[in-house]
């Protein structure tokens, strides 16, 4: 399928612009808000296993809080699994993390992954008052945005159900209507291209709709912990490496918006990028 896929612009290629290893770049006039992102903490009392480095994510995230509370952003979002999930621990893990995640000093959202689910159902539950999983929000520094999270485990392991179809339809709708600009988060990536390793197991019709939409400028997912970028039809694809796997570097991003790009700034083992929309 993938194969067929058309307009698809590589990392490293024309609209994406990649920075040192540093992961800072100067600011530019003209920004409009900015957000910060991270994905795949995963942490947990637990041992070391296939390069994943659960007891590290507590201090990774330590740093990730205290680097983001120095920056001016509307809000963060994690992009799903907080915790591991551990049979005897879950839930303390999951205090820990959310002990350090509350001292984020600006709004926080999450996005619903496949580690610790039960444990982070309840929690998402209570703090969007709701057992739907899938949502939208816009903020006050970000007039004519609005930001949509999808459930990706909502009918299954990568799948949306009718319902959430639906729903997004009709945002998506909307916001062409509005003349709103769209960012969507998911845990799992829709375009192999920018998740090589794993991502939705039904990206369609999702990505059709996108693609058509004429509005949606860039979708965040997480999952695949490698990262990865690619462009289709003018839509910015960015998987975030996962920080589980960046036990010494960190890994995470602050997103700046302007109006007619998107500049990431990569920390850690997360690349930066400049990213150009219409």
């Amino acid at each position: 399928m993938t194969g067929k896929l058309r307009n698809i612009v590589l990392y490293g290629a024309i609209f994406s612009v990649t920075w040192g290893a540093a992961g800072r770049v100067l600011a530019e006039a003209g920004k409009s808000f900015s957000f910060g992102v991270i994905a795949d903490i995963q942490a947990g009392d637990k041992e070391t296993k296939i390069g994943r480095y659960y007891r590290e994510s507590f201090a990774r995230l330590e740093e990730c809080v205290s680097e983001l509370n120095r920056h001016d952003l509307a809000f963060t979002i994690e992009l799903g699994d907080l915790i591991d999930g551990n049979a005897e621990k879950t839930a303390s893990d999951l205090d820990r993390v959310m002990e350090e995640y509350s001292k984020l000093s600006m709004p926080t959202y999450h996005v619903l992954g496949n580690h610790g689910m039960s444990s982070v159902r309840n929690l998402m539950s209570r703090k969007l008052n709701s057992n739907v999983f899938y949502y939208d929000f816009t903020v006050p520094a970000a007039e004519g945005w609005r930001f949509i999270v999808l459930d990706g485990n909502d009918a299954g392991y990568g799948v949306l159900g009718s319902k959430q179809l639906e729903w997004l339809k009709s945002k998506l709708d909307q916001a062409r209507a509005d003349q709103e600009k769209i960012i969507l988060f998911n845990h799992f990536a829709l375009l192999e291209s920018a998740a090589p390793q794993v991502r939705m197991k039904t990206p369609e019709p999702v990505l059709g709709w996108i693609n058509e939409s004429g509005c949606v400028v860039a979708y965040f997912a997480g999952h695949d912990h490698a990262g990865g970028y690619a462009c289709q039809n003018g839509i910015h694809h960015i998987t975030v490496k996962g920080m589980v796997e960046a036990p010494v570097k960190n890994a995470y991003a602050v997103i700046e918006v302007y109006s007619d790009k998107l500049v990431e700034i990569g920390f850690g083992k997360e690349p930066s990028r400049k990213m150009k929309f219409k």
